[in-house]
């Protein structure tokens, strides 16, 4: 099957959590009696993923700034504002934990909590909270709470949330890759894709083999998902064209890019072929024109003449 690289790069992140399906159907097997060549086989599933999983992470970390994987470069980016946030949260928990909810320094640094929010804000709204942020652990309060030994563990903990924040911005901004950089990563991508996606085939049929003694387990642990297909920049290995994008010549001379253009417009309607329109019906216009003429009450109609009748012949004269 010959993929693109954005559809090897949906295979891939398919592939991470189909693993993660993997091990909660390896744990829930586990805890059955007996069932050995089960356990077998959906071992066997396990490494197969895992082995075709393993060049992916640091693959995918440099060929996000490939130009056609533009959707992947928001869905990381989005991760890594989810992992600022994590970090963010993680140090609300530890202060809570170790000093209290009501700890003065929480309102110090954290007066109004919108974690949730932040998950999906725009950057404008990330960087304005951050900037706060920064302001408020930088202030002599904070500043001096954070330097007791009391605090000691938070000091780790701001440091992730530093690197996470700095790790989302530099998300933000796709690095200039060469011709001669782009084409092994394509290559690389691409192989690890394929690769997975006979892995992924390979251990969905060892582990529904493995689950049939554990009835409903294949189905509720999700292993049949299959991953989705969409319609993307994504090249396939081998294509020249590094935008993917169809110049203007090959967008005009394309009929079905202008058949979607003029059905997406809605004044092109009046374009459409003869065909598909009603015809005219003359023999119509000139009744709707009589029509007002009979019906309107103000127009009173001259009396009807009708023939005299004859007048009766006298009879004929007798001799």
């Amino acid at each position: 099957m010959s993929l693109s690289t954005l559809e090897a790069y949906d295979l891939i992140r398919f592939a991470e959590a189909f693993e993660a399906r993997l091990v909660t159907a390896s744990d829930t097997l586990a805890d059955k009696e007996g069932l050995e060549p089960e356990k077998e086989w959906m071992a066997t599933a396990l490494k197969l993923v895992r082995t075709a999983l393993a060049p992916a992470p640091a693959l995918i970390e440099r060929a996000k700034d490939l130009p056609e994987l533009e959707e992947a470069r928001e869905e990381f980016s989005f991760l890594q504002q989810n992992l600022w946030v994590d970090a963010l949260e993680k140090l609300h928990a530890g202060i809570t934990f170790c000093a209290s909810s009501r700890a003065p320094v929480i309102e110090a640094l954290f007066p109004h909590l919108k974690f949730p929010q932040l998950r999906r804000a725009t950057p404008e709204a990330v960087n304005e909270f951050a900037a706060a942020y920064e302001r408020r652990l930088k202030s002599s309060y904070v500043s001096r709470i954070f330097a007791h030994d009391d605090y000691s563990f938070v000091r780790p903990v701001v440091d992730q949330v530093a690197r996470s924040y700095a790790t989302w911005q530099a998300s933000l901004s796709p690095a200039n890759l060469s011709d001669s950089q782009t084409a092994p990563l394509r290559a690389g991508l691409i192989s690890v894709g394929s690769r997975l996606d006979v892995a992924v085939r390979q251990a969905r049929s060892l582990a529904e083999a493995a689950l049939v003694p554990v009835p409903g387990t294949f189905d509720s642990t999700g292993l049949t998902a299959k991953p989705k297909r969409r319609s993307g920049r994504g090249l396939p290995f081998g294509f020249e064209d590094s935008t993917g994008e169809p110049s203007s010549e090959e967008a005009d001379g394309d009929p079905d890019l202008s058949d979607i253009e003029s059905s997406a417009l809605p004044e092109d309607d009046a374009s459409e072929p003869p065909a598909r329109s009603p015809a005219p019906l003359p023999a119509e216009e000139p009744a709707s024109a009589e029509a007002p003429a009979e019906t309107a009450p103000t127009e009173t109609k001259p009396a009807r003449r009708g023939r005299k009748k004859a007048e009766p012949k006298p009879p004929p004269e007798t001799a």
